[in-house]
């Protein structure tokens, strides 16, 4: 069963005491404890195995969300944690229920203005009406990014997350609507190369996609070589490149004409 990932945030908050485990050997709490048949268990700090009771319990005031999706409550706790956040514990539903930043917990629409990462605006570059380009240099745009990319993989599994100090990232937005449209993500060597390219849900088939490249290979790609290099497209990537001539189809194989292929990164 193949998961997918919302962020659909939650319904509902409160506040009450949960159970958290003290490690007797480094003194850290967590709150989970599973131990094995010889009743020890493993400190998810120290990976050190103690006596399960040796464990104190120690009750901690946490919130608890009601998952928007399904309606599953939700502990803030490190045992919940996903990529971005606290995620809803049914593996059919997979929603993020609120997006950490720092010490803060977010609904995902709150990121997902413009609005809540003022200073995006003042750096980016108009790539034309409604669209602007900016890239990823804080941690509030990493936390953004990393939001899109959960959506990415919605539509695709194969989006995933990386290494921010391997790759670089530009987020694609529209400052009037205080909407994010998209994502690029490449690296850049003796060549620069698409990693991955992201248009939200409804805002394709509008030209964005094609707008988003264009630019990116004028101001990033071209300055290191006439040639790009592409990973592992999908059928849409591929669509795409055919369409503004970076690739051509023959038969059953796809061949570069303005880039090269290259395996995943």
């Amino acid at each position: 069963m193949i998961q997918v990932l919302r962020v659909e945030g939650w319904k509902s908050q409160r506040v009450t005491s949960v159970t958290f485990y003290k490690c007797p050997l480094c003194g850290d709490c967590y709150d989970l404890l599973t131990p094995d048949q010889k009743g020890l268990a493993q400190c998810f700090a120290c990976n050190k195995s103690s006596p399960e009771t040796t464990f104190d319990r120690i009750k901690k005031k946490t919130v608890i969300a009601g998952c928007a999706h399904c309606g599953t409550e939700v502990p803030f706790v490190p045992s919940t944690m996903g990529i971005i956040g606290p995620m809803c514990s049914d593996f059919a539903c997979s929603n993020y229920v609120a997006v950490c930043y720092g010490e803060a917990f977010l609904e995902p629409s709150t990121v997902l203005d413009t609005r809540w990462n003022p200073g995006l605006q003042s750096r980016a570059r108009r790539v034309a009406a409604g669209l602007l380009f900016a890239r990823c240099r804080s941690k509030k745009d990493q936390t953004v990014l990393q939001l899109l990319q959960v959506l990415a993989k919605q539509d695709d599994p194969r989006f995933k997350f990386g290494d921010s100090n391997e790759f670089r990232s530009a987020l694609c937005f529209d400052a009037r609507r205080r909407k994010y449209l998209g994502f690029v993500i490449w690296t850049e060597s003796k060549t620069a190369v698409l990693r991955q390219l992201f248009v939200v849900r409804d805002e394709r088939r509008k030209g964005i996609a094609s707008k988003m490249v264009k630019f990116w290979i004028e101001n990033y790609a071209k300055p290191l070589g006439e040639r790009f290099g592409i990973e592992g497209p999908n059928e849409a990537a591929l669509k795409l490149h055919v369409k503004l001539g970076h690739i051509k189809i023959r038969g059953s194989d796809a061949i570069g004409v303005k880039c090269h292929f290259v395996p995943t990164f």
